[in-house]
């Protein structure tokens, strides 16, 4: 069994709070929504637990996701329900990416995508319930906690740059 160079976890207080915020979001449009069928004491109910149900995926979701670095490869594993694990050799990544958004700057986080070639990037942003929205190829590496410090060892690993 190879032992891992490194491995990285999102930094979870930082990535949960606009988990927290998208939920209040949804949870007030179906508050909205139900009150006019089914009154504002049902309606409370339902969007409480629609709250409760989309926090809690993609909680666990970010508590589940990982990624391990080996010497010749990249492995990226996450899920609750559905359990992803995706392995990308460094001889087929093209790309390494850093991207700061403001929130990420805020908290001194970051995004690291790892770009293969035919990999379609929907902007490396999470998508509903956690899903990174990688598809074809790559990974991107959410909430990573010293993002310049990780992306120059990432890119040296990679021999790109």
């Amino acid at each position: 069994m190879e032992k891992p160079l490194f491995t990285l976890k999102p930094q979870m207080a930082v990535a949960i709070i606009p988990t927290i915020v998208f939920g209040l979001f949804f949870s007030a449009m179906s508050l909205i929504f139900t009150f006019n069928l089914i009154g504002l004491k049902w309606g409370l109910v339902v969007s409480s637990i629609l709250f409760v149900i989309v926090v809690f995926f993609r909680f666990m979701n970010l508590k589940n996701r990982e990624y391990i670095f080996y010497k010749q490869r990249a492995e990226f594993y996450e899920g609750f329900l559905n359990i992803v694990k995706r392995n990308v050799l460094y001889t087929r990544i093209t790309d390494c990416v850093l991207t700061k958004s403001v929130w990420d700057r805020m908290f001194k986080t970051g995004t690291i995508r790892l770009v293969t070639a035919g990999h379609v990037d929907v902007g490396g942003q999470a998508g509903f319930f956690g899903s990174s929205m990688m598809m074809g190829g790559g990974i991107s590496i959410q909430y990573i906690e010293k993002p310049d410090e990780v992306y120059e060892y990432i890119s040296k690993l990679l021999k790109i740059n």
